[in-house]
C-alpha cells in the first residue's frame, strides 16, 4: 500500500522545538509498518513555498506517485479544497481531525466533505457528524507508538507521584491540593520548575514512578486564550481575525469538555501504573481499577492515591494488565488495519 502523508513535521513548524506529535506517532508509525511504502510531504514547506505552490506541488506529487491513499493530519488551514477536491479523482483521501471535542464546530465539520474518509477521537463528535449528515466518519482513538513507548528496567520506584506535561494555572491547582494533602509529587514539563525533560528522561520517570498522573482538566471559559478563540483562529503559522462568531461560540461553549488524551495510552505502554481523569468512552478501552484507575474529583483522586501508595501488589497487577491490553488493541498500527481496512471496503 503506498501512501502519501501530509502533516506539521517540527511542532507548531519550529524547528527548535523538535519533531511534532503527529510526526512521531503517525508519520513514524505509519514508515515502520509492514507493506507500507509512506512518502512524507510535510506541511512545513508551505512556510517557504507559500500556501499556492504548496498544494500544487501536492497534486503534483500525487499524479506522479499515484497513492493508494493520502492520509493527512489536519492542523489549521493549510490545504486548498480546490486542490483536495481534485486528488479525489485520482486516489482516496483521508483526514485525522485532533480536538473534535471542540474543533468540530468551527474547523473540522468545514473540511470534512473535501476528503473521502474522516477520522475523529471524539465519541459526541462521531454523533455530531452523523446529526449534519456526514456519513464518511470513522471513529477512532489514539494510542501508543511501541518504537517510542516501552518499558525501562529500573532498580526501584523511587518516585511516589509524577506528572510530565505543560504548566497550566488549572493543572497547577491539583498538584497544589495533593501538596496541602500531604502527597508528594513531582511535576515536570514547560513552565515547571523540574523544566523539560527529554523523551529518554521521561520514559525513565514513567517507570520509577509508582503513580503516574494523567490529568485532563479543563480550562476556565474566562481565560484569555479561551476568550480569544471567539474572534481569532490560527493560520499556519499566524493568529488571524475570525468573523464566524456562531461557530466559534458552539466551539468555545464545548472546549471545557473533558476529553481522551494519548497520554494514558502512552503510559500504559510504557508498564506504568496509571491514575487518569474521567473522560467519556476511556472504559471502551481500558477497564477501570483493572487495566486503569480513574477519578472524577479531586477528593477522590487524593483518596485513590493513598490506597495506591499502600498496595504495591494491586498497583503492579493493573499496571501489567494496562500494557498488556495496550499492545494488544492499542498501538497505532492496530488503529491503521482497522481504519484501512474500513477505506478498503468503501466502494
Amino acid at each position: 500500500m503506498r501512501i502519501i502523508y501530509s502533516g506539521v513535521r517540527n511542532e507548531h513548524y519550529v524547528l527548535q522545538r523538535g519533531k511534532s506529535f503527529e510526526y512521531n506517532n503517525f508519520y513514524l508509525a505509519l514508515k515502520n509498518m509492514p507493506d507500507i511504502e509512506v512518502i512524507e510531504y510535510p506541511f512545513d514547506a508551505i512556510v517557504a513555498q507559500g500556501r499556492r505552490v504548496f498544494n500544487d506541488n501536492l497534486l503534483e506529487l500525487v499524479r506522479k506517485e499515484r497513492p493508494d491513499l493520502v492520509f493527512c493530519f489536519m492542523y489549521t488551514d493549510e490545504l486548498d479544497p480546490r486542490v483536495l477536491m481534485e486528488i479525489k479523482k485520482y486516489t482516496k483521501t483521508i483526514a485525522w481531525f485532533a480536538d473534535d471535542y471542540w474543533r468540530f464546530w468551527n474547523y473540522s465539520r468545514r473540511w470534512a466533505p473535501y476528503f473521502s474518509s474522516v477520522v475523529t477521537t471524539s465519541h459526541e463528535a462521531f454523533e455530531w457528524y452523523h446529526a449534519e449528515g456526514h456519513r464518511n466518519v470513522i471513529l477512532s482513538q489514539w494510542a501508543c507508538n511501541t518504537a517510542l513507548y516501552a518499558p525501562r528496567d529500573v532498580s526501584r520506584r523511587d518516585i511516589d507521584v509524577s506528572f510530565i506535561g505543560q504548566y497550566k494555572p488549572v493543572r497547577a491547582a491539583i498538584i497544589k491540593t495533593l501538596s496541602r494533602a500531604g502527597i508528594r509529587v513531582e511535576a515536570f514539563g514547560f513552565g515547571w520548575p523540574n523544566g523539560r525533560v527529554s523523551q529518554d528522561r521521561m520514559l525513565d520517570i514513567f517507570s520509577r514512578s509508582k503513580i503516574n498522573l494523567n490529568l485532563n482538566v479543563r480550562p476556565h471559559l474566562w481565560e484569555p486564550r479561551i476568550l480569544a478563540r471567539l474572534f481569532l483562529k490560527k493560520s499556519i503559522t499566524r493568529l488571524v481575525p475570525d468573523f464566524h462568531f456562531l461557530d466559534n461560540f458552539s466551539a468555545y461553549r464545548h472546549v471545557v469538555l473533558p476529553h481522551i488524551h494519548a497520554r494514558p495510552f502512552e503510559l500504559a505502554g510504557c508498564g506504568a501504573f496509571v491514575i487518569s481523569g474521567y473522560a467519556a468512552g476511556i472504559e471502551n478501552y481500558y477497564v477501570p481499577d483493572t487495566e486503569m484507575v480513574f477519578y472524577r474529583s479531586h477528593e477522590e483522586l487524593i483518596e485513590k492515591i493513598n490506597y495506591y501508595l499502600s498496595h504495591d501488589e494491586g498497583r503492579e497487577r493493573i499496571a501489567r494488565a494496562g500494557y498488556e491490553r495496550t499492545l494488544r488493541d492499542h498501538t497505532y498500527e492496530r488503529r491503521f488495519e482497522k481504519i484501512f481496512n474500513i477505506i478498503h471496503a468503501l466502494k
